[in-house]
């Protein structure tokens, strides 16, 4: 089952090899006593060229699907196409 989950404001990290950027849930640094913060891989060209340079931050909209750990690369790669990335009105 796939759900839509309220838009996430994320910032650019890193580059990746093989065409992926690191990026990190900004709400997750804030989660109190939390030392961590949450990180995602997901496919470079997803991003708009300008969103791209390191530090840059947008909202990224995602469909949740069941998974687990036992998810293959492939299984987990199919979520991507769900991604929609919108600019931060401040950022512009």
């Amino acid at each position: 089952m796939t759900v839509q989950i309220p838009p996430e404001p994320v910032r650019v990290l890193f580059h990746l090899d093989g065409g992926y950027t690191k990026i990190f849930l900004e709400r997750s640094k804030d989660w109190g006593m939390v030392d961590f913060w949450i990180d995602w891989d997901i496919p470079t060209n997803f991003i708009p060229p300008d969103l791209r340079k390191i530090g840059s931050r947008f909202l990224l909209y995602e469909s949740s699907f069941n998974s687990d750990e036992d998810d293959s690369f492939e299984e987990i790669r199919t979520a991507y196409p769900d991604l929609r990335i919108v600019r931060l009105e401040c950022d512009r």
